[in-house]
């Protein structure tokens, strides 16, 4: 893709030195020449920052900017064909150096950290089964399991998120070393790191139930009584438990050495039949565990133990259930993985010899006309206005090559601004301000350090050569990942300091000083045209999205308790028909046969949710970095951090509890069940548990609402106290965990002793306490984004 719209830029160039009014610009005494230059930059920088076909639109700004501004200088011929050779040469040098002498392949990395990721998730999920055996018994293994789980879940999810930036690049690679088979091998690696980000969630959850203790787990925890239910439950469930988690590490081996670009294999043993089973015997297990547990807790319990039965047992269902998802999860790819590979077996069996030469033409025409037929990304608000920006600020900064005082003041580095506002260039001001600042220093400190060599060394080549490396090298070796760009642009700036200065005779003293000064000018005119005339803050954005968060959260949980009234009035209903012989249950679902429950409109909530906890993730960076000018209080960063990590922990429960009320109202479908008894009161008491946790929000938003009253979290009007007051309304959810866990328990314990626990069905007492977990795990997390709140407040002037 670069080649070619380098070429694209190099015809531009053409046309602009064949067509008579660019070449009106090369007599820059023309007063027409300032007025056809800045037109045509304008026009072609807008159409390649909107242009979907291009990957890197600034590395092609700058491109085009430089060979379109050569009709001012000298052009000869040759010119085109000399800009040619030089960017090969400089592609041939970027190949080799990732080759030689120790290859840098995508590839390499890609399949090293696929290794770690399959030792890893093994690892954690034997730590899981060394936790569960020695819970209650051994404590000290079982919180160095607490430990390794911690740690492997942290690192997992790092690991996907590098197989993500590096997939792109090891796609390509597979592509370039394999003709045959490379692009097949490609889209494995891909369908496997998508299923390995879908166990993020799950895990997550694992890693949340072994280490929390839930709201309700007071100081006798870890009682005699308790300590000996868990040796019951896992004497009930251990041997499956063990089986089904042998199984998942099978499944993942198998999985990964059909993805992994090095150790594919024809045949594989097949695991998913064992899996399969092993998961149903391990939910038809844990079922009965529970009963156990629960019966022993029951009648061990003394009366001064005050610690709700639920709060002992959500902890095990959480765990578990995340368990359970990760194997559903990895059984759904095997699946998956089958039916492909059945259906390529079935097209090489029919076969089609005549078409077969015209099958990759074909596909190359047709990958083709969808790459020239992308949609441009002027539809996009922000796409927009970051084309235009650029193109205004390329407008401004042609001035210095077209106007003649402002060229002859530049002569004869005037493409410099330009080149700088095409390099800082980003869709967020706080990264861009941040990589302008950096291009500043490292001119800065590639100047002085050019201006000592220049004087001790006295324009030596082979002097200044050694200390371009050593320079390089030191600055590479020192380079961190926030200032990563400052140390590079150092080393491309010395580079050309000492040796691309011959336009001024190699005057380093005159060059220096010369450089810092175009550059500071593109930096001006970037910061006017971000700040002023495309005015777009990503401090505002995350203050706004923040708060507009927690009125989605109310909205979502408002729709839940409206889909919970549906399922009870559903269950209600059947009640009704067992008694009197009626059907209006059936009417129910026919009145509203494609959503009767509403769930839709759940997902619906949930979806925007994720939609603002994306956006806070990725401005809090920018928002961060941006500079607040002395116009407004820059954004505390370890608080707004902790809030954003709440936020997108509580949307990721809200996910889950979509997906768990889904199996809810396919369980209530159900006939003969023990939850559509008349004597059940599950649907009620659902209810009441998602309702007490969304008034409590109604409370918590309308409190903030009334002191952010223009909808940022941000000091206003001398609301320092009243936002610390509106922050503490949060703790309020501490009462309504509590409440929460000692009604549900209070059903459990009725439950179990009035209709009998093994009776019932498994998934059902499953989905029904994994759901409340859910609710307590929302509450949480909105409790500690209020501590967030809190803290904030507590930054406010009237503090200070």
């Amino acid at each position: 893709a670069w080649i070619g719209t380098y070429f694209v830029c190099l015809a531009i160039a053409v046309l602009v030195n064949i067509f008579p009014f660019p070449n009106l610009a090369l007599n820059k005494t023309r007063p027409i020449a300032s007025i056809v230059f800045p037109i045509a930059i304008f026009f072609l920088s807008l159409i390649i920052m909107t242009s979907p076909q291009i990957t890197s639109n600034s590395l092609m700004l700058v491109v085009m900017y430089i060979i379109v501004a050569l009709p001012f200088g000298v052009w000869v011929w040759w010119k085109p064909v000399a800009w040619i050779g030089t960017y090969f040469v400089c592609l041939a040098i970027a190949v080799l150096v990732n080759i030689f002498p120790f290859p840098n392949l995508a590839l390499n990395k890609t399949c090293h950290q696929l290794e770690r990721f399959e030792k890893d998730i093994t690892m954690l999920l034997l730590s899981t089964k060394i936790y569960s055996n020695n819970n209650g018994t051994n404590v000290k293994r079982a919180r160095q399991a607490i430990s390794t789980i911690e740690f492997m879940s942290t690192r997992i999810a790092a690991t996907i998120a590098s197989l993500k930036a590096e997939l792109p690049a090891t796609k390509v690679e597979l592509r370039l070393l394999r003709w045959c088979g490379g692009a097949q091998a490609g889209r494995d690696l891909e369908a496997w790191i998508q299923q390995a980000e879908r166990l993020l969630d799950p895990l997550q959850q694992l890693r949340s139930a072994v280490m929390q203790k839930v709201l309700g787990e007071g100081s006798n925890s870890s009682s005699p009584e308790l300590a000996e239910a868990k040796v019951v439950l896992n004497g009930v469930i251990g041997s499956s438990r063990d089986r089904l988690i042998d199984a998942m590490v099978a499944s993942i081996a198998v999985s990964h050495a059909w993805a992994h670009p090095s150790e594919r294999r024809n045949i594989l043993p097949n695991v998913k039949t064992e899996l399969r089973q092993a998961l149903l015997d391990c939910e038809h297990s844990f079922h009965l565990a529970i009963c156990n547990a629960a019966h022993h807790k029951m009648e061990g319990a003394s009366q001064r133990e005050q610690t709700p039965l639920f709060a002992h047992l959500t902890r095990r269902m959480a765990s578990f259930h995340a368990i359970f998802a990760v194997a559903e999860s990895l059984l759904r790819y095997l699946e998956n993985h089958d039916r492909l590979e059945d259906d390529k077996q079935g097209q090489n069996m029919e076969g089609r010899p005549k078409r077969k030469c015209c099958n990759p033409v074909r596909q190359k025409l047709s990958s083709y006309k969808t790459f020239c037929l992308q949609r441009w990304k002027w539809h996009s608000k922000d796409d927009r206005r970051m084309a235009l920006k650029t193109a205004l600020g390329m407008v401004f900064a042609s001035f210095f090559v077209s106007m003649p005082y402002l060229k002859d003041m530049a002569a004869p580095y005037g493409t410099w601004p330009g080149i700088t506002i095409a390099a800082v260039n980003q869709s967020t001001t706080g990264s861009s301000f941040h990589k302008a600042v950096d291009r500043l220093m490292a001119t800065m400190i590639a100047g002085a350090f050019s201006l000592i060599v220049a004087d001790f060394l006295d324009n030596d080549d082979v002097f200044k050569t050694v200390a371009l490396t050593i320079f390089t090298f030191v600055t590479i070796y020192l380079r961190n990942a926030e200032h990563a760009y400052m140390y590079t642009y150092a080393c491309i700036s010395v580079g050309i300091m000492l040796f691309g200065s011959a336009k001024t005779d190699y005057d380093i003293e005159g060059y220096v000083p010369q450089r810092i000064e175009l550059i500071f000018i593109g930096i001006i005119i970037f910061v006017f045209t971000e700040l002023l005339l495309f005015p777009r803050s990503s401090r505002k954005i995350v203050e706004t999205t923040s708060l507009e968060f927690f009125m989605s959260m109310r909205a979502f949980l408002r729709q839940a308790v409206l889909c919970s009234e549906k399922l009870e009035q559903y269950v209600n209903e059947c009640k009704e028909d067992s008694r009197n012989g009626t059907s209006n249950a059936a009417a129910i679902l026919n009145e509203s046969s494609k959503d009767p429950f509403e769930l839709d409109n759940l997902a619906k909530a949930h979806a925007k949710l994720k939609a603002q906890a994306d956006t806070v993730s990725k401005e809090i960076d920018s928002a961060i970095a941006e500079p607040s000018l002395g116009l407004g209080q820059p954004l505390h960063s370890g608080a707004f951090r902790r809030l954003e990590s709440q936020q997108r922990s509580s949307e990721r429960q809200a996910a889950l509890l979509c997906n768990a009320l889904i199996k809810l109202a396919k369980y209530y479908e159900k006939g003969d069940n023990s939850i559509r008894e008349v004597s059940s009161n599950w649907p009620h008491i659902h209810r009441t548990t998602v309702q007490e946790a969304s008034k409590m929000m109604d409370t918590v938003c309308s409190c903030l609402e009334s002191v952010f009253a223009d909808g940022h979290i941000r000091a206003q009007g001398r609301n320092s106290v009243k936002a610390v007051n509106a922050a503490s309304s949060f703790r309020s959810l501490e009462d309504v965990r509590l409440k929460i866990v000692s009604d549900w328990s209070r059903s459990f314990e009725n439950f179990v002793q009035q209709q009998g626990f093994q009776e019932s069905d498994p998934e059902a007492i499953m989905t029904l306490g994994i759901t409340t977990t859910i609710i307590l795990e929302i509450c949480r997390h909105m409790q500690d984004a209020g501590k967030s709140i809190e803290e904030i407040a507590y930054r406010f002037p009237t503090f200070q």
